[in-house]
């Protein structure tokens, strides 16, 4: 897994604007996986990635969701 120091860790590109994403939720799973769910700061696109145990694999896309109308 990526150590919570890296900056992968806690920012990732978003998938719609391309503008840095928080991470806002980090979840264990099955087998070693974890959830992580990140918000974007321009668009608030979120997008939950599965991650494997093996950090080498790319993540997987398990879910995604626009910004909710205010």
């Amino acid at each position: 897994m990526r150590s919570f120091h890296h900056r992968g860790y806690f920012f990732h590109p978003c998938r719609m604007c391309g503008a840095a994403a928080n991470l806002t939720r980090n979840t264990p799973a099955a087998d070693g996986y974890e959830h992580r769910t990140y918000e974007c700061r321009r668009c608030g696109h979120v997008d939950l990635f599965g991650v494997g145990p093996d950090d080498s694999r790319p993540w997987k896309v398990i879910g995604s969701a626009d910004a909710q109308p205010m």
